[in-house]
């Protein structure tokens, strides 16, 4: 595997995490199994700078043990590495303030209330940059836009909202049940920009906003929780939308149930959005010595 530079694969794996016990990888990796068998501890997942710096190392003794460097078991670990399956893991802090900045500067787009109606409101007409929307102007006048908003938000900060089956954005009340693509946040006291509001309404479209920002007390304990969303006259940034949530949860040390919390007949969720399962592409072969 001579000539895949250790910078480019941790690179490629990036806040992600790689299962060693991957079959294609397992069953290719023949007599440098051992390497990679010493990375796991448990349940075959490694994750963080160290642990892919250890992959990689592994991965180096198994070629220097191969004479050959067009060997057929090198090219199969290395094709094995390529396509791997990395499993999603929750955004970093850093991407979370991304994503709030992203619907920050979408607020800050919209058009003034003289110069007309919003295309984030009721009436108005929203068009999606996301170029997986089958319709970019789907979501028109008399459809409420707050998964639009979000959606297009995340595409904007190169995340991804699930999209339902039809090609159009997830709607609010099914975002809670994506566990691959969301992480219910058990305390909100771990509340952080970037996570999401979800309301859950039975017999209607739900709604859904993003933390913008969040106000603590001189102990860390949540006061207020900001957050930006598509509304009835367009988009709205405050700390209305999460009030209850933030009263009735401070009652109960901060918990929140993993089926959400009911408020007068509506569902919460605090959702943290996860990073997509990522196949590794940027791993590159060349004829000379390894690049540490």
């Amino acid at each position: 595997m001579d000539g895949i530079s250790r910078s480019r694969l941790e690179s490629a794996f990036d806040n992600q995490v790689v299962d060693v016990d991957d079959p294609m990888l397992e069953g290719s990796a023949g007599p440098g199994g051992r390497d990679l068998d010493a990375l796991d501890t448990s349940d075959g997942l490694v994750s963080g700078d160290a642990a892919m710096a250890r992959v990689y190392d592994a991965v180096d003794a198994l070629d220097r043990r191969t004479s050959d460097l067009a060997s057929h078991t090198e090219l199969a670990v290395n094709g094995a590495l390529k396509n791997a399956a990395i499993g999603p893991v929750p955004i970093s802090a850093g991407e979370g303030r991304q994503l709030a900045a992203s619907a920050r500067r979408m607020l800050a787009e919209e058009p003034p209330a003289a110069a007309g109606k919003s295309p984030w409101s009721l009436a108005g007409t929203a068009t999606c940059r996301n170029s997986e929307i089958a319709s970019p102007r789907y979501a028109g006048s008399g459809v409420w836009k707050c998964n639009v908003f979000v959606g297009e938000a995340f595409n904007r900060a190169g995340l991804s909202l699930p999209l339902s089956s039809v090609g159009h954005y997830a709607t609010a009340n099914s975002l809670a049940t994506r566990s691959a693509s969301f992480q219910p946040v058990a305390n909100l006291n771990d509340v952080r920009p970037g996570d999401l509001v979800s309301i859950n309404r039975r017999g209607q479209s739900g709604h859904v906003e993003i933390v913008t920002d969040v106000a603590r007390d001189a102990h860390g304990q949540v006061r207020t929780i900001t957050t930006l969303g598509a509304h009835e006259q367009g988009l709205e940034e405050g700390t209305t939308t999460a009030a209850s949530l933030v009263e009735v949860v401070s009652r109960a040390a901060g918990r929140i149930r993993s089926n959400g919390v009911t408020i007068d007949g509506e569902t919460f969720h605090l959702l943290r959005p996860m990073a997509p399962s990522v196949v590794p592409r940027d791993l590159i072969r060349t004829n000379g010595p390894i690049k540490g």
